[in-house]
């Protein structure tokens, strides 16, 4: 020891912990907790974000095609892209099972399929290859789909944790 440091009693009668590399058990649990609420809510408006999204593709076709380039293609996709990303992280500080976890990161790849589906119909495509662009509206149902798996889960794991 140098002159600068000093001995500190240790509060752990048995000597199990070594000091300092174990964080408090409290305050893991507290920020695990903390993180499965958000990841809870995120999934809440990752669930908005998608039917907002519907909406905007709906205005794009029969009310003014701007909201197609600027509002549904590049805000409401990047929302849905990121959004989703930054809940596997959320949802894994809380504890968020593996399987879940795979769910949500599933709809940034279905995002980026979303985008890779109209290329065909941008390269003004003809014949059956432009045909694959239709499929964009069945992608996008998948996404639908995956939400509202991931709202099941997160309903049921929060009856689950609410009756413990």
């Amino acid at each position: 020891m140098t002159g600068l440091q000093t001995a500190t009693p240790s509060t752990d009668p048995v000597g199990t912990k070594a000091s300092g590399d174990a964080p408090d058990a409290r305050a893991t649990s507290s920020l695990a907790r903390l993180a499965s609420r958000a990841y809870v809510v995120g999934i809440y408006l990752l669930a908005l974000a998608v039917l907002v999204q519907f909406l905007l593709a709906g205005l794009g076709i029969f009310f003014d095609p701007q909201f197609l380039p600027l509002w549904h293609a590049t805000v409401g996709a990047s929302v849905i892209f990121g959004l989703s990303l930054l809940l596997v992280g959320v949802g894994r500080l809380g504890r968020v099972p593996g399987r879940t976890l795979w769910l949500t990161a599933s709809v940034a790849g279905l995002v980026v399929v979303q985008s890779l589906l109209l290329a065909p119909y941008h390269m003004a495509a003809g014949g059956l290859l432009r045909a694959v662009s239709a499929l964009h509206v069945v992608n996008a149902l998948l996404i639908f789909w995956v939400v509202i798996r991931l709202l099941e889960r997160t309903s049921r794991r929060r009856a689950l944790e609410g009756s413990r």
